[in-house]
């Protein structure tokens, strides 16, 4: 009889393992980093508890403000309670010192931060950022009918001439078009008002003022329109860098309030007070 014991072996259970393998690394190629990744604490306490607790610094309106009888209010408050209510829990405030907003993450006593925050990418890792909510960066603000304005004013306005505060991050930006583009003038001017105003008299083409500011100063200026997007100040919600399930269910709230409008609504309502 012939004997078997060192008959060769079939190698498809090994290479219907590694093919396995391999095709489970092409679907998750940060296996490692998903196998290592530390359990959220905060979404924990949040669903524990039924509710987040959101940093504050109250003192930075239309954004964020504190009531007499220590309620917060502003947009930041309404995104805020907003989000908590399509997460299924409520919102939370602690009034905290700007310098604290991220430490306060990182000793757990507060579970998020949402304060007018720009987006720190030295800070990406520590800490994390939702989907922005705002961009207070320099937008340019223009006539809405150049030809009405040089009508009015019996003279065409110099060409490329750019209106700024004196100082302003508006000025900073301008100033770097200067250098890149040649034939750009500066005006400058004591206050936003006065270079939206300088605008209206066609003694400028345009005016560069940030974000927040055009919401709440066009308005008051019903010839002129928001054009282009100059630089960009997202402002977003912050996590602690282990928070990952607390920043996905803020990203899904906040994403599925930026595409039914209730953060345009927001924004608008308290703007245009």
């Amino acid at each position: 009889m012939q004997n078997d014991a060192h008959a060769p072996r079939s190698t498809k259970p090994v290479l219907l393992l590694l093919g396995i393998g391999l095709v489970l690394l092409a679907l998750v190629p940060d296996v490692a980093a998903w196998l290592n990744r530390k359990p959220d604490r905060a979404w924990a306490r949040v669903r524990r508890d039924g509710a987040i607790r959101f940093a504050i610094d109250a003192s930075y309106m239309p954004f964020d403000g504190l009531g007499s009888h220590n309620d917060f209010f502003g947009i930041d408050v309404d995104i805020a309670n907003e989000v908590a209510r399509r997460i299924g829990v409520r919102a939370e405030f602690g009034n905290t010192s700007f310098d604290s907003l991220y430490d306060v993450l990182k000793v757990g006593q507060a579970d998020a931060t949402i304060s007018a925050l720009i987006i720190d990418p030295a800070r990406v890792g520590k800490w994390q950022y939702s989907t922005p909510y705002f961009d207070a960066g320099q937008v340019a603000v223009k006539p809405i009918n150049p030809a009405k304005v040089q009508a009015t004013e019996g003279r065409t306005p110099s060409q490329g001439s750019i209106a700024v505060e004196y100082g302003s991050e508006g000025d900073a930006a301008a100033r770097r078009m200067a250098r890149r583009t040649s034939g750009i003038t500066l005006k400058y001017t004591a206050t936003l008002e006065d270079a939206l105003q300088s605008v209206v008299t066609g003694q400028a083409d345009e005016a560069l003022v940030d974000g927040a500011s055009a919401a709440q100063l066009l308005p008051k200026y019903p010839a002129l329109q928001r054009t282009d997007q100059v630089t960009r100040d997202p402002y977003a919600i912050a996590v602690w860098g282990e928070s990952t399930q607390l920043l996905d269910a803020i990203n899904g709230a906040l994403n599925s309030m930026q595409r039914d409008g209730t953060i345009q609504r927001i924004v608008d309502a308290w703007m245009n007070r």
